[in-house]
């Protein structure tokens, strides 16, 4: 049985570099305790009269916290020392110790353990030493346990902030759809009728040009409100449905063109299609479409005088890149960061702000990615990845 404490004792770390005879003397003192697992060793706050080696087992360090929470600082196991600041300082525990399993100590009281420091002195310098030392390597633990702990959190609170954001999103959701159930239908049937009766008093009077002018402007802004109608009710609805099909994107993408490029000429902005591959992706069209007038829209917009708009499509591993960029004003990246939340609106005078909202929606619904980088007064540029058939 002393054996058995020589060896332990000697490759403790305060005991380490002592003498064989040394050690002998100190396993002479040392008493073997046991303990079951979930037993308290000793308590915070309690009187520090001995400490611990453990032969055999793990231990729990346990500190209470502020508002009376117990958490594990720590776990110490074979050949471990615990409570040997007792040997140094007559101040209370500073935590807890639990036995994690069934544990088998050497309990060194402190009394007796003075005595024999006394009797050879020459053992007192190489245990403080050592205790410095031990002491000094947990606080290295602990601050490194501390630090991942931070880490921990900051993570935690990342994703509960993510959380919250998906949170206000649906309730956003939730509102939007309510509303729209109830009044959506009934707004389309009369703006229908104006149109319709604004097309036909358009057709009577071809020659009156101030009705001609007039009437445009009541089916421009009813095409507009049938347009918001619309965004309502696709975002009320949550996941977009698509129809998807094979499609050359850069074929889509020239006619495209072809039906958006005199209106932009005439607003002294040129639309380039600068490089173009020739391959197939899973498209919805009219999804499609939607996604690029709303983005050359969105240029327009952003394009004070002269402007150009640069449009490519590229291979990008499995991917097809399709990129949209424009010399407009740009945005800082606070605005970057928001572009895609569901009401937020930028430099645009009409709409509902859902515009963006929906076309990451319906981006990702194509098992696509779409990316924005921009600069203020240095432009914009959205790229959209789709997976290549």
């Amino acid at each position: 049985m002393t054996q058995e404490k020589i060896q332990v004792i000697k490759n403790s770390a305060i005991f380490k570099d002592l003498s064989e005879q040394d050690i002998i003397q100190i396993a002479e003192v040392a008493k073997e305790v046991r303990f079951k697992k979930g037993d308290i060793i000793f308590k915070e706050n309690s009187e520090a009269d001995a400490f611990y080696i453990i032969k055999d087992g793990k231990v729990e360090i346990i500190k209470t916290g502020d508002i009376g929470v117990e958490e594990v600082l720590a776990v110490k196991t074979n050949q471990d020392v615990f409570g040997e600041m007792a040997i140094i300082d007559d101040l209370p525990r500073s935590a807890t110790i639990k036995a994690k399993t069934d544990t088998v100590l050497l309990k060194l009281s402190k009394d007796i353990f003075n005595e024999l420091l006394k009797s050879f002195s020459h053992i007192s310098i190489e245990v403080a030493r050592n205790i410095c030392s031990n002491v000094r390597s947990t606080n290295i633990n602990y601050i490194k346990d501390l630090e991942k702990r931070n880490k921990q959190l900051k993570n935690a609170y990342r994703k509960l902030k993510k959380a919250q954001h998906e949170l206000i999103r649906l309730e956003k959701l939730s509102v939007v759809g309510k509303f729209a159930s109830l009044i959506i239908h009934d707004i389309k049937s009369p703006m229908s009728n104006v149109k319709a009766y604004s097309e036909l008093i358009s057709m009577n009077a071809k020659e009156n040009k101030k009705i001609q002018s007039s009437v445009k402007v009541i089916i421009d802004e009813v095409d507009r409100l049938n347009n918001m109608i619309t965004e309502l009710l696709e975002f009320s609805r949550g996941e977009i449905q698509l129809n998807k099909t094979p499609v050359n994107l850069s074929a889509l993408i020239s006619t495209m063109i072809d039906t958006i490029k005199e209106d932009l000429n005439k607003q002294n902005i040129s639309i380039i299609f600068k490089e173009k591959v020739d391959c197939f992706v899973l498209l919805d069209i009219d999804r499609i479409t939607r996604v690029f007038f709303n983005l050359i829209s969105n240029a327009e917009d952003a394009i004070l005088s002269e402007g150009k708009i640069i449009i490519k499509t590229e291979k990008d591993g499995k991917w097809i890149k399709w990129s949209i960029q424009d010399n407009g004003i740009g945005m800082e990246q606070k605005v970057i960061q928001k572009i895609f939340d569901p009401f937020f609106s930028y430099n645009k005078k009409k709409g509902t702000g859902l515009g963006m909202t929906i076309i990451k929606s319906i981006i990702d619904g194509h098992g696509g990615i779409i990316k924005v980088f921009s600069k203020k007064d240095s432009g914009t540029r959205f790229e959209i990845y789709f997976p290549e058939v």
